[in-house]
């Protein structure tokens, strides 16, 4: 079953190549701690002019505090966005005022109008976007603010720095990648990945322009469906999302 995990795994990371600098890069809430040393890197290194923080609280904000308190971060019961300033602050010293903030959508759909909403009250649309964001949540994200920012020049490209590839499931996951190990319940990241595929389809249940038409039309290849099928069959999981 790994090769099925894997497969659904990649796609819906949808890594993309960076290429040159970046008006801005977004991390949109999540559960995933890591994720805000890749952004700071990515300003640090100047492949992004500006860096933003998206998120209220919403289904990854239990899982984002989890996962500090592990690294022995405290950062109380706030927004993930107030989580993750909280972070940047004990860790490396780095003041609010470094960061666009957004601290109160709740879903991805938030993320991107609510964004877009901020960058303009700022006086600021960027032209090209790096976004960051749970892996497994990783095409989505960028198929939301595509159709959410459909009416201005930006374009997004998928800022995935790493992708975590399953090696074993057992009674906790484990990934070929050591860093990923933890990060998520057995449970929740079935939910996650499993949940995704319905969400993309573009039919009455799904989240395209035939549903509820918070996406645009997304691609699903038929080895992926594939993949989806053997996994869901066999792997029971529940999603209130």
């Amino acid at each position: 079953m790994i090769q099925y995990w894997n497969t659904l795994i990649d796609y819906l990371a949808a890594k993309e190549q960076m290429n040159g600098t970046y008006d801005l890069a977004i991390l949109a809430g999540n559960s995933l701690p890591y994720l805000a040393d890749e952004l700071l890197q990515l300003y640090e290194q100047k492949l992004a002019d500006k860096v933003m923080l998206v998120g209220g609280i919403g289904h990854a904000t239990p899982f984002l505090a989890k996962n500090f308190k592990a690294m022995g971060i405290d950062v109380g019961e706030t927004s993930e966005t107030e989580m993750y300033l909280d972070y940047f602050k004990q860790k490396y010293g780095v003041d609010q005022e470094q960061f666009l903030i957004e601290t109160r959508s709740t879903n991805s759909g938030e993320n991107a109008s609510f964004s877009l909403a901020a960058v303009k009250a700022a006086g600021f649309l960027p032209k090209r976007v790096l976004l960051l964001e749970d892996p497994i949540l990783q095409r989505r994200l960028k198929a939301t603010f595509e159709k959410e920012w459909q009416d201005t020049d930006t374009c997004f490209t998928n800022a995935v720095l790493a992708i975590p590839y399953l090696k074993t499931i057992d009674r906790s996951l484990s990934f070929e990648d050591e860093r990923f190990n933890g990060l998520w319940s057995k449970d929740y990241f079935f939910s996650l990945a499993l949940g995704e595929i319905p969400r993309l389809r573009n039919d009455c249940n799904g989240y395209g322009p035939k549903g509820t038409g918070y996406i645009g039309e997304v691609n699903i290849p038929a080895e992926v469906e594939e993949a989806y099928q053997k996994l869901s069959a066999h792997y029971p999981f529940e999603t209130n999302r």
